[in-house]
């Protein structure tokens, strides 16, 4: 018998995060509603090293690295030797030998187990300058973002109704990415509402700076109040290689991460640019 393979679109609408998590060995410490707390699930060294999931919505984030995503991003992370498509065919794999979740799955039986609800899209209600919310004005200045934040960060209201039709509100601080997407940070999320994107800035034709991600151009921005280069935000370490095609317009490239991705990979990734100036944010 042939064996077929999830495709990564079944798996981002089929999948459970919380059953790929509980057949990898990992229990929830706290559930909170929809929210569910784990500890070092990125193998992390760091004694309990929070990992958040939101049930409802089918997706996580992990609060020492700043990742987030959805199933398929968890994959990509927890298994950072495997590429998307190996990632894909393992946890393909690991419910097909498990039998699990009993809702993909068809027992011997015959019996058709029930399928899942396919997770729903969230939906943006309204946007309005930061300032506004009590709760995410405590977010950022406990972040140490409230005075960077100002004139550049949004407070965006958003909803998800489920399959019950049951209404649920969240709202987060967040910047817009150029394919309209937008990129959320609050205090149990953090991640992308739509599609996710690189960040541009227009200014110099000449000059660019890169950075890894908004936070750590707001804080560039802050020290430096003259207008000049153009900006351009990963937001996603898998857009280095656009970013690279992007960049070789520019005569002069400065690039800043932060010093917690210095590494012999990333080095190696962003030699292709060739800037004229290599700057490393502390």
């Amino acid at each position: 018998m042939k064996t077929t393979f999830l495709n990564a679109g079944s798996i981002r609408e089929q999948v459970p995060l919380c059953a790929l998590l509980n057949h990898l060995g990992h229990k929830p410490a706290k559930i909170n509603g929809d929210e569910h707390l784990y500890f070092n699930v990125l193998k992390s060294a760091e004694s309990k090293s929070i990992f958040l999931v939101n049930d409802q919505l089918n997706i996580w984030y992990d609060r020492l690295t700043k990742k987030s995503g959805n199933v398929i991003d968890f994959g990509i992370a927890y298994w950072p030797d495997l590429n998307p498509d190996q990632v894909t065919e393992k946890i393909s794999k690991i419910l097909q030998i498990s039998k699990q979740p009993a809702e993909i799955q068809t027992a011997n039986n015959g019996k058709r187990k029930r399928l899942p609800v396919k997770i729903p899209f969230y939906h943006i209600e309204e946007i309005k300058p930061v300032g506004c919310n009590i709760e995410i004005t405590t977010y950022l200045q406990s972040q140490g973002l409230w005075e960077i934040s100002i004139g550049h960060l949004k407070e965006v209201y958003y909803y998800v109704v489920d399959e019950k039709r049951r209404r649920k509100e969240f709202f987060a601080a967040g910047w817009q990415n150029e394919n309209g997407g937008w990129e959320v940070r609050g205090k149990n999320f953090s991640g992308c509402l739509g599609h996710k994107g690189m960040t541009f800035i227009p200014g110099s034709e000449n000059i660019l700076i890169l950075f890894e991600d908004y936070l750590g151009y707001l804080s560039w921005k802050y020290a430096n109040k003259l207008r000049g280069p153009s900006i351009l935000i990963l937001n996603y370490p898998e857009f280095l290689e656009a970013a690279k095609k992007r960049i070789a317009k520019f005569h002069e490239v400065a690039v800043f991460f932060g010093k917690q991705h210095l590494n012999a990979e990333l080095l190696s990734a962003i030699e292709g640019i060739n800037p004229r100036k290599i700057i490393v944010l502390q």
